[in-house]
Protein backbone atom coordinates (compact mmCIF):
# COMPACT_ATOMS: atom_id res chain seq x y z
CA UNK A 1 0.00 0.00 0.00
CA UNK A 2 1.62 3.16 -1.42
CA UNK A 3 1.22 6.02 0.99
CA UNK A 4 0.65 9.65 -1.12
CA UNK A 5 1.36 12.98 0.53
CA UNK A 6 -1.96 14.28 -1.48
CA UNK A 7 -3.85 11.67 0.75
CA UNK A 8 -2.52 12.43 3.96
CA UNK A 9 -2.64 16.33 4.17
CA UNK A 10 -5.95 16.11 1.36
CA UNK A 11 -9.08 17.95 3.67
CA UNK A 12 -10.82 15.33 5.93
CA UNK A 13 -13.90 14.25 4.58
CA UNK A 14 -17.03 15.49 6.59
CA UNK A 15 -19.28 13.71 8.94
CA UNK A 16 -22.41 13.40 7.23
CA UNK A 17 -25.88 12.10 8.63
CA UNK A 18 -27.76 9.76 7.38
CA UNK A 19 -30.91 11.50 7.48
CA UNK A 20 -31.70 15.56 7.06
CA UNK A 21 -32.28 17.00 10.08
CA UNK A 22 -34.90 20.02 10.33
CA UNK A 23 -34.66 23.19 13.07
CA UNK A 24 -37.96 23.73 14.68
CA UNK A 25 -39.59 24.61 17.42
CA UNK A 26 -42.25 22.30 18.48
CA UNK A 27 -43.40 22.33 22.43
CA UNK A 28 -43.19 18.99 23.41
CA UNK A 29 -42.85 16.66 26.45
CA UNK A 30 -40.17 14.07 27.24
CA UNK A 31 -40.82 11.83 29.82
CA UNK A 32 -38.27 9.99 31.41
CA UNK A 33 -39.52 6.50 31.61
CA UNK A 34 -37.20 4.61 34.39
CA UNK A 35 -37.85 6.86 36.71
CA UNK A 36 -41.49 8.55 35.47
CA UNK A 37 -40.09 11.74 35.25
CA UNK A 38 -41.22 14.40 32.50
CA UNK A 39 -39.95 17.98 31.20
CA UNK A 40 -41.82 20.29 29.50
CA UNK A 41 -39.48 22.17 26.73
CA UNK A 42 -38.75 22.25 23.16
CA UNK A 43 -37.76 20.18 20.09
CA UNK A 44 -35.42 22.45 18.37
CA UNK A 45 -33.79 19.64 15.71
CA UNK A 46 -35.93 17.31 14.04
CA UNK A 47 -34.98 14.27 11.78
CA UNK A 48 -36.11 11.18 11.22
CA UNK A 49 -33.66 9.07 13.79
CA UNK A 50 -33.73 11.24 16.53
CA UNK A 51 -34.26 14.83 17.95
CA UNK A 52 -32.84 17.77 19.80
CA UNK A 53 -35.04 18.42 23.07
CA UNK A 54 -34.33 21.63 25.10
CA UNK A 55 -35.85 21.54 28.48
CA UNK A 56 -37.12 24.72 29.93
CA UNK A 57 -34.99 23.72 32.85
CA UNK A 58 -32.02 26.30 33.38
CA UNK A 59 -30.09 22.80 34.42
CA UNK A 60 -29.62 19.95 32.44
CA UNK A 61 -28.73 16.80 34.54
CA UNK A 62 -25.97 14.75 32.73
CA UNK A 63 -27.81 11.12 31.17
CA UNK A 64 -27.02 8.79 28.81
CA UNK A 65 -28.80 6.00 27.34
CA UNK A 66 -31.72 6.46 29.12
CA UNK A 67 -35.15 5.14 27.35
CA UNK A 68 -37.73 7.96 27.03
CA UNK A 69 -40.97 9.34 25.38
CA UNK A 70 -41.52 12.50 23.48
CA UNK A 71 -44.91 13.42 23.13
CA UNK A 72 -45.62 16.62 20.30
CA UNK A 73 -49.15 17.42 20.62
CA UNK A 74 -50.81 14.40 19.31
CA UNK A 75 -47.75 12.42 18.21
CA UNK A 76 -45.54 10.11 20.75
CA UNK A 77 -42.21 8.60 19.89
CA UNK A 78 -40.11 6.40 21.91
CA UNK A 79 -36.33 6.32 22.09
CA UNK A 80 -33.04 6.87 24.27
CA UNK A 81 -31.21 10.01 25.70
CA UNK A 82 -27.55 9.36 23.51
CA UNK A 83 -26.20 12.93 24.97
CA UNK A 84 -26.64 15.92 26.57
CA UNK A 85 -25.30 19.13 25.89
CA UNK A 86 -25.63 23.10 26.38
CA UNK A 87 -28.23 22.92 23.81
CA UNK A 88 -30.28 19.91 25.31
CA UNK A 89 -30.85 16.21 25.41
CA UNK A 90 -29.61 14.86 21.85
CA UNK A 91 -32.96 11.92 21.22
CA UNK A 92 -32.31 8.45 19.02
CA UNK A 93 -35.57 7.23 18.60
CA UNK A 94 -36.27 3.17 18.52
CA UNK A 95 -37.88 3.17 15.04
CA UNK A 96 -37.45 6.12 12.41
CA UNK A 97 -40.37 8.32 11.50
CA UNK A 98 -41.59 7.99 8.28
CA UNK A 99 -41.40 11.22 5.55
CA UNK A 100 -45.25 11.42 5.73
CA UNK A 101 -44.86 11.49 9.46
CA UNK A 102 -42.52 14.13 9.77
CA UNK A 103 -44.28 16.39 7.44
CA UNK A 104 -47.26 16.07 10.13
CA UNK A 105 -45.34 16.28 13.07
CA UNK A 106 -42.79 19.52 11.45
CA UNK A 107 -46.78 21.11 10.19
CA UNK A 108 -47.74 21.13 13.76
CA UNK A 109 -45.05 22.66 15.10
CA UNK A 110 -45.73 25.70 12.83
CA UNK A 111 -49.36 26.84 12.01
CA UNK A 112 -48.33 28.87 8.53
CA UNK A 113 -46.65 25.27 7.65
CA UNK A 114 -50.16 23.61 8.48
CA UNK A 115 -52.34 25.75 6.67
CA UNK A 116 -50.07 25.14 3.61
CA UNK A 117 -50.44 21.46 4.34
CA UNK A 118 -53.78 21.75 4.93
CA UNK A 119 -53.12 20.22 8.68
CA UNK A 120 -54.77 22.27 11.41
CA UNK A 121 -52.50 22.84 14.45
CA UNK A 122 -53.55 20.17 17.44
CA UNK A 123 -55.52 18.46 15.37
CA UNK A 124 -54.64 14.79 15.14
CA UNK A 125 -53.38 13.54 11.89
CA UNK A 126 -55.59 10.87 9.50
CA UNK A 127 -53.37 8.12 10.73
CA UNK A 128 -52.72 8.16 14.17
CA UNK A 129 -49.06 8.16 15.08
CA UNK A 130 -48.23 6.29 18.09
CA UNK A 131 -44.82 4.10 18.51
Amino acid sequence: MALSLRRLFAPKQTFSRSAARYSCKIESTLIVIDRMASFEGRVIDLSSGGAMFRPRLAYLMDRRDVPICLTMGEFEVFGRIMSTSPKGFGLRFDEPIEEEEMTQILAFGDPAAAMAAGVLPGSPPAAAFVR
